[in-house]
Formats: structure tokens, C-alpha cells, sequence
């Protein structure tokens, strides 16, 4: 039985009421972030398109993508999914799982909890880690 095709955009626009994405290092629990919004919802409909049976994308349920990307793929997706550059102000969560932050994002940016700028998400980003990107519609 072939699967079942992935919903729409407007199905989901229509269905989903907020959506999330968190990106984190998969060596560095330290490099975690969240944001939602507008930016949010496009970066899961271009990880929704960019779903293949194999590939770097995988689907995790219905509304829920995630991507294992280098940090230079991580940026390329961010910066491609909205044309206004307007995204590069949304605001992001810093998250924090054991108290700890990542000792550069401490440096620039404060603690837990803190809200920055999506643009210096993409600046803190290494092109030479692995990054884990999730987007998910409720």
C-alpha cells in the first residue's frame, strides 16, 4: 500500500493553530532554541515538500518534521523559507535543559529563558556541527 500523501498547505493552515520549531546541536545539549510564528509554519512546509522516503528529512507524525542538517544546511533553510526580512527579527527562546547554556550563547546573550533574535541564532550556528531541526503544527 503506498503511503498516504502528506496534507496540503492549506489543510494544514487551516487545521494547525500554532506552530513550533526547535532547533538543537546533536552533540551540545547546551545549543537549544525555540521559536513559532510565521517563520515557524514556513520552515515546516518547506521540511514537509522536502520529505522524501529517504533523505535527510524524516517525518516524525502528522505535523511534525525533523532534519538532521550541518550547520551551513541549517542556515540555508532558515534564511530560504520567508522572502520579507522581517523573520530575522522573530523572536527565539533560549532553552535550557540542565540549567546550562551553551558557553557562547551565554557570552552574547544571557540566560535561560532569555528571548533573541533569530538572525543570531543563524550567527551561532557552526557550519561544521549537526544540527537537529523540528517544526511541528498543533
Amino acid at each position: 500500500m503506498p503511503p498516504a500523501p502528506a496534507p496540503s498547505d492549506g489543510a494544514t493552515y487551516a487545521e494547525g493553530r500554532i506552530y513550533d520549531v526547535e532547533l538543537h546541536d546533536l552533540d551540545d545539549r547546551s545549543f537549544h532554541v525555540r521559536w513559532g510564528g510565521e517563520h515557524a509554519a514556513a520552515v515546516l512546509a518547506a521540511l514537509r515538500h522536502g520529505h522524501r522516503a529517504r533523505g535527510p528529512i524524516r517525518q516524525v507524525e502528522w505535523g511534525s518534521y525533523e532534519a538532521l542538517l550541518d550547520g551551513a544546511a541549517a542556515k540555508r533553510l532558515l534564511t530560504s523559507v520567508l522572502s520579507d526580512p522581517g523573520w530575522q527579527r522573530q523572536p527565539v527562546e533560549l532553552v535550557a535543559h540542565t540549567g546550562d547554556l551553551h558557553p557562547a550563547v551565554v557570552a552574547r546573550l544571557g540566560a535561560p529563558g532569555s528571548v533573541i533574535a533569530l538572525a543570531t541564532v543563524l550567527e551561532l550556528l557552526d557550519d561544521s556541527r549537526q544540527y537537529s531541526v523540528i517544526a511541528d503544527v498543533y
